[in-house]
């Protein structure tokens, strides 16, 4: 059935004060001159949903907030948004008391839990399954998530687009989004057959990636697999042979040279102590250029006086401009004592003298233990080359014929690794495919499932084509649906080959058709909102052009409020239209309406 979606109530505040307009009837009309806020009311509406707006000038200076109240399946709420404060976020309002129950976010926002406005109103509506399956969604990202701006599209008929041919559509729906919108609100398709369908697109594209890669390395592959693995196994084998004779000789080697085993212990404690020496001489470098430095700071404050401080220590302020007086301290600015100063130096001195010697010891001992080192290790080689001599030689040339084995294994797994990378690619793709054929069997299983449906296409081609008929078009384009685009079209093509005033009303009626079949039928989740701006100022001001949007008027209202003959059964609907002035009808289509009538002396926005 009809999704219940009703405007109810719109209150704007602006630099002239505050206007409240009663929407709550099934039609409402806005009527008045150019520029007197028609299209502002409308744009008020779409706003307030959290959608994006085209503003005018003079509304978007002087309006400050939209507040709609809506009633969307039984549920009242109202929906606040500020364009001069934080436009980014919408109030959600209770629907009685009119105070705030959450801030819903326009659009996601970083390190925001908020909800979503759209994502809210497909909740409430009950779509938010449909049109936006978690599981398609996880496939797909964003592509498989339809919004509530695309369907907001389907119910609102703009002022550029209803003289558009495909634009009719709308901007905020690409052409298969807008086809995927259609199809789920005529039943022709559902949130199971979206999401086999997000998965078979995702398997098709991985396969292709797939492919495409396998292809590209097979390209640059030369040789057998199997004879890279066969070498590599053989050149594995001689590596390892290699490693245990080198590793043998070496334990021959240190099992020859155990009596210098004391020896090498020596060695090892004499190189210990050698770099503690050097560790200590550069501690003693470090302290000898310190106790220089004081001295030097020391000597230039007893003939120069204090250097200004400058940043400060504590606050980093700029000290270098704060004056000193001569003898004082940069920091306190207290008089220095000469004698303290004195004392100081001195004793710096003193302890410089005392670096220095430090220092000089500190050589001496580094000098002999990097003696006594290489003594050490002199003996160390002469009481080991007679017995390691014989031996050399042999690891040597054990230790090369092991490098050259490993280097040939390292390029043959090198040469071998995309021939395996290739394997892994070609089980990938034989996966997928499995996998592809299985979701495309589920595919057909659903479309069968689905294929009565197809019949709604046909009843609603049939009930676009009698409201066309029933609204006497002039030359009998043959309007028709076309069903690659789910589009109006006309005989000859697309809508631009019919005349300006013909386009119009195709695409009204168009619109009128799906909630009027939605409706009568009860068959769609089509809101029941529609919206139009300015059909009879875009059908023409001829005399044909004049009855041609009088028979639209009269026609439209009558299907739609159900007194027409043959229409049994009226839902919750309600349509607002926006134009110029209305056309000559007959009272009882006029007491259907409540109109809005703005005027020069009463704009939408004061």
């Amino acid at each position: 059935m009809a999704r219940d979606f009703f405007c109810e109530r719109i209150m704007l505040t602006s630099d002239g004060g505050v206007r409240e307009f009663d929407l709550a009837y099934p039609v409402v009309c806005v009527f008045g001159p150019i520029d007197t806020g028609k299209t502002t009311l409308v744009d008020c509406i779409k706003y307030a949903l959290g959608l994006p707006v085209a503003w005018r000038e003079v509304p978007e200076k002087r309006l400050k907030t939209v507040t709609l109240f809506v009633r969307i399946e039984g549920m009242r709420i109202g929906l606040r948004r500020s364009l001069v404060a934080d436009t980014r976020s919408v109030e959600l309002l209770d629907g009685a008391g009119g105070w705030v129950e959450e801030i819903l976010d326009v659009e996601a926002q970083e390190d925001s839990d908020r909800r979503i406005v759209g994502e809210v109103l497909l909740d409430l509506l009950g779509l938010a399954e449909m049109f936006a399956p978690p599981s398609a969604v996880a496939l797909l990202g964003a592509g498989a998530r339809l919004t509530f701006e695309q369907l907001y599209a389907m119910c609102y008929l703009t002022q550029d687009l209803v003289d558009g041919s495909e634009s009719v559509r709308g901007k905020a729906n690409t052409a298969q989004s807008y086809r995927t919108i259609v199809e789920l609100l005529l039943g022709l398709t559902d949130g199971p057959m979206r999401v086999l369908t997000a998965r078979k697109d995702e398997l098709t594209r991985t396969l292709g990636e797939l492919r495409k890669r396998a292809g590209t390395i097979s390209e640059f592959l030369t040789g057998s697999a199997a004879d890279l693995e066969a070498e590599l196994a053989r050149c594995q084998g001689e590596e390892r042979d290699a490693l245990r004779s080198l590793e043998e000789f070496k334990g021959r080697m240190r099992a020859a040279t155990a009596h210098a085993d004391p020896l090498r212990r020596r060695v090892q404690e004499l190189e210990q102590v050698l770099e503690r020496c050097r560790r200590a001489i550069a501690d003693a470098e470090h302290a000898l250029v310190r106790e220089r430095r004081q001295v030097q700071r020391l000597t230039e404050q007893r003939h120069h006086g204090p250097r200004p401080l400058s940043p400060c220590p504590v606050c980093t302020a700029d000290l270098s401009v704060r004056p000193v007086p001569a003898g004082d301290c940069p920091l306190c600015l207290s008089e220095l004592d000469p004698d303290a100063l004195a004392r100081a130096l001195q004793a710096a001195q003193a302890v410089l003298a005392a670096a220095e010697q430090n220092a000089v010891e500190r050589a001496k001992a580094l000098g002999k233990a990097q003696t006594a080192w290489e003594q050490a290790r002199a003996e160390l080689d002469e009481r080991t080359r007679e017995d390691i001599s014989p031996l050399a030689a042999q690891i040597e040339l054990l230790a090369a014929a092991h490098a050259t084995a490993r280097t040939r294994t390292t390029m043959l797994e090198r040469e071998l690794d995309p021939h395996r990378r290739l394997a892994e690619l070609y089980r990938a793709v034989q996966t997928a495919e499995e996998e592809l054929k299985g979701v495309r069997e589920e595919v057909r299983t659903r479309k069968n499932l689905l294929a009565g449906r197809r019949v709604t296409l046909g009843e609603f081609e049939e009930h676009f084509a009698g409201l066309i008929d029933a609204v006497g078009l002039p030359n009998a384009p043959g309007a028709r649906i076309n069903h690659s685009s789910l589009l109006p079209q006309v005989r000859a093509g697309n809508l631009t080959k019919v005349g300006h005033g013909v386009r119009t009303a195709i695409n009204v009626v168009y619109r009128m058709a799906f909630l009027s079949y939605a409706l009568v039928t009860g068959v769609t989740d089509l809101p029941s909102l529609l919206i139009i701006d300015s059909p009879r100022k875009n059908v023409g001001f001829g005399q044909d052009d004049q009855e041609l949007i009088g028979r639209l008027y009269a026609h439209f209202l009558d299907h739609i409020a159900g007194v027409r003959s043959g229409a049994t059964r009226t839902r919750p609907h309600q349509i607002i239209i926006v134009d110029n002035d209305l056309p000559k009808l007959p009272k009882r289509l006029l007491d259907q309406m409540h109109t809005i009538e703005l005027s020069r002396e009463d704009l939408l926005v004061p």
